[in-house]
C-alpha cells in the first residue's frame, strides 16, 4: 500500500474527532454510518484489494462484525446504543492505528 496522503490522513483524523462529538444515540447513527462509509471511500483510493490495503481490510472486518451488530433488532434502544458505542470505539481504534502508522 502506498502511504496515505496528508489530506486523507487529516480527513481520517477529522472523522475520528467527529465520532467523539456525535455520540452513540440511535438518532445519530445515520451520521456515524456516513462517516464510516467516507472512511471506506478514502481507503479505496489506495486499492480495492483488502490483502494489499490494510486500512480497507480493517474497515471491512469491522463492517462484517460490529457494524452488522448495529443492524440487528433490539427490544430496547439502550441495547442498540451499546452496540453503536462498540462500533464507534472499534472504528476510532482502526482510524487511530492508521493515522499513527502513517505519520
Amino acid at each position: 500500500m502506498t502511504e496515505i496522503t496528508d489530506q486523507h490522513r487529516n480527513k481520517l483524523e477529522e472523522i475520528k474527532k467527529s465520532l467523539s462529538t456525535i455520540g452513540c444515540r440511535e438518532a445519530s447513527f445515520l451520521k456515524i454510518e456516513l462517516l464510516f462509509y467516507e472512511a471506506i471511500e478514502i481507503s479505496r483510493s489506495y486499492g480495492n484489494d483488502p490483502d494489499e490495503n490494510p486500512l480497507l481490510k480493517s474497515l471491512k472486518s469491522l463492517q462484517a462484525s460490529e457494524y452488522q451488530k448495529t443492524k440487528e433488532l433490539y427490544k430496547k434502544s439502550s441495547q442498540r446504543e451499546l452496540s453503536i458505542r462498540r462500533f464507534i470505539s472499534q472504528l476510532k481504534k482502526v482510524l487511530g492505528q492508521t493515522t499513527l502508522a502513517t505519520a
